[in-house]
This record gives structure tokens, sequence and C-alpha cells, in this order.
């Protein structure tokens, strides 16, 4: 049997580290419109940017002085065959159609408070309902992009959970009120290098920590099939 494939270690885990995804050099671009949307935002907003641990570059930070010329790098970056190349065969196996951008976010270190975030599923948020929410997931696919621009170890994930659905104590604690504890059953940490990509389903069970300290710089692509 050969190597195991990005994409099965993908489905596997539900989720994939490329170490060394972007050099240094193309990291430069991304970092300066990405850190100019973020305190262009900071500059206007004493919540967003400050106690929100992201913003939204399509979306927050789209009207910013010069902002589309600015995000072009980050654009050119979601729409690349680079990327493309590890969408594509996730799509196949997922029986979806193409994954669509959805948004661009940057993850960054916010300014006035540290705080541990719920565990959740992206599909939640969506369908309110659990049994609702349990059948969407079983027919579609939405797909995280992150790549780290400074070293990052926030990120936690359940492997294998957006294959599945939750067990009795996932879901006591993603649903219920206790859903930033520290006990989630085999969870794993996702830790990064400046340059290394992290492919995560938004399906599965993760949740970060944010923290005011150190630097966080991650732009995150976010995909959903059509």
């Amino acid at each position: 049997m050969g190597p195991i494939t990005a994409t099965q270690q993908f489905f596997r885990n539900s989720f994939v580290v490329l170490p060394h995804f972007l050099d240094r050099r193309a990291r430069a671009p991304l970092r300066t419109a990405a850190d100019a949307a973020l305190m262009w935002s900071r500059a206007r907003c004493v919540e967003t940017s400050h106690t929100t641990p992201r913003i939204s570059l399509l979306t927050q930070a789209a009207s910013f002085e010069h902002g589309a010329a600015m995000l072009a790098p980050i654009l050119t970056l979601a729409g690349s065959a680079r990327v493309c190349a590890l969408l594509d065969p996730i799509a196949r196996s997922a029986s979806a159609n193409v994954l669509q951008l959805q948004d661009a976010h940057y993850y960054h270190e916010q300014t006035k408070r540290d705080w541990d975030g719920d565990w959740h599923r992206d599909s939640q948020f969506s369908r309110a309902d659990p049994e609702l929410e349990r059948e969407f997931i079983a027919r579609t696919c939405s797909v995280h992009v992150r790549v780290a621009l400074e070293d990052d170890d926030r990120l936690e994930i359940v492997p294998a959970s957006h294959a599945r659905w939750d067990t009795d104590e996932e879901l006591r604690i993603r649903r219920g009120s206790d859903r930033a504890s520290s006990g989630m059953p085999r969870a794993v940490r996702v830790v990064l290098e400046a340059g290394d990509a992290c492919v995560f389903h938004a399906w599965s069970i993760h949740r970060a920590t944010y923290r005011r300290t150190p630097i966080r710089r991650t732009l995150d692509l976010l995909y959903a099939s059509a």
C-alpha cells in the first residue's frame, strides 16, 4: 500500500496539516493585505478586531481604503490551482458539487481579554435543531483552508467527528451549558508553524482558544458545496 494522501488523511482525521505550504516570499503579500484590513478595522471599531478573534476580509473589511486592490493576493490564493488541487478531490470524495468560496477570515490576537472558545460544528449555526443539523451534515460539505502567517496552536479538533454524529458526551458539551469545557473526549490540538496549512472539515467538532499573546495571524478560507 502506498503512502496515504492528503485527501485520505482529511477524511480519516477531519483535518490534514500541510507543512511548508507557503514560503516566506509567498506569505508576504497575504500578510500585508490582511494586516492592512485588520489595522483599518481596529482603528474604526471598539469591538470587532478587539474583543473578537477574527475579521471577515470579504464583508467586515471589504470597504476599507483601497480594499479591492489590497485584497487581490488573498482572492488570488483562494482561487489558485494549488488550493483547488486540495479541494477538488475532497469535493469528489464527498459527492459534493464544486466547493465555492464563502468567506475569507483573518484570525488575530484580540486586545481586551482571553477566553476559551465553545466546542461546535459550523453546521449548528444554520441548523438550530439537532435533528435538522444531523441531516444537513450528512448531505453537505464545508471546508476550511487555513494558512498560518505566524505560529498558531489555537485550534482543537475531535478527529473523524465530521463523519458521524455526536456521542452523548460530545452533544452534552457542544449544545449544553459547558461548551468551553476542557474535557472534550479525544480532542487533539493542531499545531501550525508559519507557512503551514491546515485543511479541516467545518462539520467536525472543533474550537479554538483565544489569547492576547502571542501574536496570531492566520488566514482562513471557507468553502462550501454549492
